[in-house]
């Protein structure tokens, strides 16, 4: 993380837990843009080939893809209050709450 030992020995709990929390985001950045860089790589190789424009989640399919198709699909679907009560009920049955 980087932190000197004194800096360590002298955080609370709680400057700590923000501290690794700050390094772990950027962390997780720069891994996702190794990611990233790898997967255009292989559109680029690939692309020549292919009859259809291909989609970086066509070539590969990575965690942060699906995250954002949940967010799309929830953004484009309204549910009326009975559409959520139905589903309600069926996640109930499913497990035997009803």
């Amino acid at each position: 993380m980087g932190m000197s030992m004194d800096d360590f020995c002298r955080c609370t709990p709680s400057e700590f837990a923000q501290v690794w929390s700050a390094w772990n985001g950027m962390e997780q950045l720069r891994e996702r843009g190794a990611w990233e860089r790898m997967r255009m790589e292989c559109i680029a190789s690939l692309q020549p080939y292919s009859r259809k424009t291909l989609r970086p989640a066509d070539v590969m399919p990575l965690p942060w893809d699906v995250d954002k198709e949940d967010e799309k699909r929830n953004e484009d679907e309204e549910l009326t209050r009975e559409e959520l009560l139905s589903r309600m009920e069926e996640v109930k049955k499913r497990y035997g709450l009803r």
